[in-house]
């Protein structure tokens, strides 16, 4: 097996905010990998975290109802990763002699890391975590459960459906929508305290549900209609599965916050939408949680619960999107807010900023040290903040800081 090239990683878009040597010490890290024609590079459910990049040939992505697709290597813009999402919803097979590479998010990790710390590669020891058998056994479980059926995911609430059925229909007015939310006192009385708030305070007091309407929009009741009954989806019977909802809930409400602060700030994203994508970016965890909850030999293991909470969210919040019809902007959010290097275009799209929310949610936290630095990160460069140094952040974040708190404080607790 060969090095790659500093060329060839230039193609990995995954690598676009990393400079000549940077690469150059990367590819001493890395190898070139061939396969035959026919060989299974990846198979159905499997668990590793790796990234395949193809360099040259062709290979054909297999789902379980046999659909097939074709991907030819890119040999003029950038290479992405094939059937990153694990566990695999593919078998991945070689349709003629290839060469790829392998990277796995912590090698990418590590080696930002190390570069942000000290500028140099040397002596850079990358860590890559494996799960055990016995740890991957519920995240198996539950991929078995996913693949036949077998798990039940959260219905999107009466009162949302029609509400986005309404929407879906070519004339909708405020008056049709109003009769619709007015079935449900609670979500009335909540679209008039927010139309009350600092986010969208007139000169006077509202009271009804049709000045509401016309005060935040309809395009913007609709989400916060959505956003409400999200937020009653994080509920649970075991107290201990309910304190992680809680968790789950006070992540996602700042990373909500924080999604609509930086949409505004940076001008390219619907602060509404920002502020949904924000909310249900982890929404695949609930699901997992309620799987769990009716089974403490489940969920007693903390380790084993968050491996497949980790492996399997991505993919549980996307098929819940989609059953719920959600946009396909929504559902990449879901599928790829945990991927640091993610860089599919050249232009910032919604999970982009919502990487860059997540980034900023965690300042503060024990779970900042297991980040990559947010320079190195292809979303950040493409958001054009304007953040060019760590005070920079820090100076936004506490210049945030009233907004961010109006934005959890009306998302309420749980």
């Amino acid at each position: 097996m060969s090095q790659p090239t500093i060329q060839t990683l230039r193609r990995l878009r995954t690598l676009s905010q990393f400079d000549d040597s940077q690469l150059e010490s990367l590819a001493t890290e890395l190898s070139i990998h061939t396969a035959a024609k026919n060989q299974r590079l990846i198979k159905r459910g499997c668990t590793d975290q790796y990234g395949f990049y193809l360099l040259s040939g062709s290979v054909v992505t297999i789902a379980k109802d046999n659909t097939r697709k074709v991907l030819e290597s890119n040999h003029e813009g950038g290479i992405s990763p094939i059937a990153h999402i694990r566990p695999s919803m593919y078998d991945v097979d070689a349709l003629e002699d290839i060469e790829y590479l392998k990277i796995s998010p912590a090698q990418l990790t590590g080696f930002a890391e190390q570069l942000g710390n000290d500028g140099e590669s040397e002596n850079m020891d990358v860590v890559t975590i494996e799960q055990t058998k016995e740890e991957n056994q519920l995240t198996i479980q539950l991929f078995e459960d996913i693949t036949s059926d077998n798990i039940s995911l959260p219905s999107l609430p009466d009162v949302a459906q029609r509400i986005q059925q309404a929407f879906s229909q070519p004339h909708i007015n405020a008056d049709a929508i109003a009769r619709i939310i007015q079935s449900d006192p609670a979500i009335t009385a909540k679209l008039i305290m927010v139309a009350n708030s600092a986010l969208y305070k007139g000169h006077a007091q509202i009271d009804t549900l049709q000045q509401a309407i016309v005060r935040i929009g309809l395009e913007a009741i609709r989400k916060q209609v959505i956003i409400y009954v999200v937020k009653e989806l994080f509920k649970a019977t075991s107290a201990d599965i309910r304190s992680k909802m809680q968790r789950l809930w006070q992540h996602s409400r700042r990373v909500a916050a924080f999604s609509r602060v930086l949409a505004k700030h940076s001008g390219l994203f619907d602060p509404e939408q920002a502020q949904l994508a924000g909310l249900i970016h982890d929404l695949g965890e609930i699901a997992i949680l309620q799987y769990v909850q009716d089974d403490p030999d489940l969920y007693d293991d903390d380790v084993r619960l968050m491996g497949a909470i980790r492996n399997l969210r991505p993919q549980i919040t996307s098929m819940l999107l989609s059953k719920w019809n959600f946009t396909e902007d929504l559902i990449t959010v879901g599928e790829e807010s945990e991927n640091w290097f993610r860089n599919p275009q050249n232009e910032a799209d919604l999970c982009d900023l919502i990487l860059i929310a997540q980034y900023h949610s965690f300042i503060g936290s024990d779970e900042m040290s297991k980040l990559p630095p947010v320079f190195k990160l292809p979303a950040f460069a493409k958001l054009g903040l304007k953040m060019e140094e760590p005070a920079h952040i820090m100076e936004f974040v506490n210049e945030s800081k009233a907004e961010v708190g109006i934005i959890e404080k009306l998302l309420g607790t749980v």
